[in-house]
Parts: C-alpha cells; structure tokens; sequence
C-alpha cells in the first residue's frame, strides 16, 4: 500500500512540474530566443553559432526554473487531491500528512542535486563556452565581413573600408579605417596595404598597416594633426566588442557566472588590493545557499497544497507564484543588505531559506494537527472573489 501510494504521489507531482519547466524556460528565454533570431536574420551571424549561444544560456535560467516548476508541481497535485477528497480518504485509511511526505521530500531531494550540479558546474562551463563562442565569432566576422569596395562596420565606432582583397583573402590593399572610439579625437588610418592576425589569448585581432597616414581631428576643438608611418598595428579588441554585444543583448558576466574557485581566487585577488569583497563573499555564500531553495519549497508546499479551497487549481497557482516572488523578495534584500554591510555575507545568503524553513515547519506542524490557517482562507476568498468579477466582466462583454 505504502509504495502505491508513493507511485501515485510522484506521478501526480511530475506531471505539473514537468509542464512547468516548459513553460518557465520558454518564459525565461523568450527575450533571449528573439535576440537570436535577430542575430541570425539581420547580423548574418552563422545558425550554429547562434544555437550554440542559446544552449549556453539555459544552465543559468534552470538554476531558478526547476526549484519553482517543482513548487508549482507540488502545489498543484497536492490542491487536486484536496479538492477531491483523496486526501481526506487517505486520512481515513490511517494515511496521515507526515506519510503523505516522503515522496515529496524525495523529489525535492533530487531537484536539489540537480540544482547544485548547475550551479557548481553546469553554469560555469555555460559562461565560459559563452565567451569562447563570441570570441569565435566576432574573430569569424571580423574576417568574413571584409569585402572588396565596401565599407565594413562590424565594430562599434569603426569602419574598415579596403580597395582590393589578394585572392586568397589574406592581403589587403588600399585600406581605410574611419575610428570613433575616442570620444575626444575622431582618427582616419590610410594605408597601402596590410593583413589581419589573430590572437587568441589576448582575444583581439590584429591589422598590420604599411606605407600609410593617420590623421586625428578633435571632436570639440580645431586642432588637426597627421602621422605618417612605415608600418602599424591596429588593435580591434574583440574583449570590448563582446562586453558591448552582451550589454545590448542584456547579458552581463558576473560571479554568479563564475565557478567556485574562480570566485574565490577573485576574492583573494580583491583582497590583497585592499578592495571591497562582500558583493562577492555574498554570491559565493548563495551559490551555496540556492539549492537549497528546492528542500524548502517541498517543506513549504506540503502543508500548503493539501488546504482544502474553493478556488481549485487556481489557487495552487496563485500560491506558487507568491511563494517564489517572496523567495525572489527575500534573495533581493539579503544581497543589497550583504552587499552594503549591514548584515553578514552568510547571514545575507541563507536567511530567505532559514525564514521560509521555519514557516514550513510551523505550517507542516498546523497541517498535521488540521489547525485552521486564516491567511489561508481569506487568500481563497479573496481569489474566488475576483473569478467571479471576471465572470461578471466576461459575460458583459
């Protein structure tokens, strides 16, 4: 009986949460889904590249994805037996809340394995394939996008204009650079001829310029001055166009990014120049701290899912949805407050887990002992009041 009854549970759980990391991830990704697209329509930028970026994403966003499609899971079966009296049968049956526990508190188990392997390994190894990828491919364009008689802007605030490429590709003649990088001093490099290297571990490319001319004009002032020179290297730095293309793409690499060691010899490294370590003394502590974030959720959404309500799956879902945007809530205070110094790093880290934990454990303990919960209530009354507004407002229009 025990292990049917475990089966049963499993089954009812996986089923919610796995249409729930779909539906997460597609929300999650859908931003970076039409960027993308964007890249590969309008930029030209290779379909393969682009796929590949994507893929590199997605560890990030399934750190916080799988913990709420698991909240949502249990949420959502344990609300259905409610509301269909199994579970009141199973108490009859001598099948009590704490029993109804051990399959839940085995999910959340395995979802916080899974949690922790992304975090500690899977986004790590996603940020790095992610600067590789760009490197690659902003040293791909930097080659493919230079055509005879046409004026290359691939780089932000610099165009590359050359007269006549060798046949195989490697020689350029008559070439052009129009650079604004320099907010100041706006500077034209003409020169005879050149080629382009690459260096992979500065990730930069490099032009090297024969026979030619640099000429600066200030931007605000008059002042107008040329160079002339027998041989010059260019530097495009591919470090600065990636920064730039993860800013417009809303990506930023920070430690949350990063693997454990590196993070730490970055700690150290602050350290010994004397700077501010706790933004990321906090986000080591969190890396830490957010797996554990599932075992919560399963100790918080027994008690809960089972409340028998009026309000049906509806009222499972709303619950998710407050739940994790008072996790969210709480991770967000604890960082500033970290961060700043106004609590410890680890205080910051683990106190939104040590608060929904103890309210779990007190809600798991009224659940057993089938103690009314009023906020509860007036959660359900307060939900079945606005369906059926929205019922009067459908049937008007």
């Amino acid at each position: 009986m025990p292990n049917i009854i475990d089966r049963y549970i499993l089954k009812e759980i996986l089923v919610p949460a796995g249409i729930g990391v779909g539906i997460f991830t597609f929300v999650f990704l859908v931003s970076k889904l039409f960027r993308v697209t964007e890249m590969v329509v309008e930029k030209g930028i290779p379909l393969g590249y682009a796929i590949k970026i994507f893929l590199c994403l997605i560890p990030a966003f399934l750190v916080f994805v799988v913990p709420m499609a698991f909240l949502l899971g249990v949420l959502l079966a344990l609300g259905r037996l409610s509301a269909d009296h199994e579970v009141i049968a199973l108490k009859t049956s001598g099948v009590g809340l704490y029993r109804l526990s051990p399959p839940v508190f085995f999910l959340s188990l395995l979802t916080f394995l899974f949690t922790s392997f992304l975090v500690f390994y899977a986004v790590p190894w996603g940020s790095k394939n992610f600067r590789e990828t760009l490197f690659k491919l902003a040293e791909t364009k930097a080659k493919l996008d230079i055509e005879e008689r046409v004026f290359n802007d691939t780089f932000d605030d610099l165009v590359i204009y050359v007269n006549k490429l060798s046949q195989t590709g490697r020689i350029l003649e008559g070439v052009m650079i129009y650079d604004e990088r320099d907010p100041a001093v706006n500077n034209t490099v003409l020169a005879r001829k050149g080629y382009l290297v690459t260096d992979s571990q500065a990730q930069k490319v490099v032009l090297h310029l024969f026979e030619g001319s640099i000429h600066s004009q200030e931007v605000k002032g008059k002042a107008y001055r040329t160079i002339n020179f027998n041989t010059y290297q260019f530097n495009l730095s591919l470090k600065e166009e990636i920064a730039k293309a993860r800013k417009r793409g809303g990506i930023r690499m920070l430690e949350k990014e990063m693997s454990i060691g590196d993070l730490r010899e970055k700690i150290e490294r602050y350290r010994r120049l004397g700077r501010n370590i706790r933004p990321q003394l906090v986000e080591l502590h969190f890396k830490y701290a957010i797996p554990f974030a599932a075992l919560i959720f399963g100790l918080v959404g027994i008690p809960l899912g089972v409340q028998r309500t009026q309000s049906g799956r509806s009222w499972g879902f709303v619950l998710s949805l407050f739940i994790l945007l008072l996790y969210y809530v709480l991770y967000c205070v604890g960082k500033d407050l970290g961060s700043s110094g106004v609590i410890s790093p680890i205080v910051a880290a683990w106190f939104p887990n040590i608060l929904l934990g103890t309210l779990g454990i007190y809600l798991l303990v009224k659940a057993a002992r089938e103690t009314p919960m009023q906020i509860l209530i007036w959660g359900d009354k307060w939900i079945k009041f606005f369906r059926e507004k929205w019922k009067g407002f459908s049937r008007e229009m």
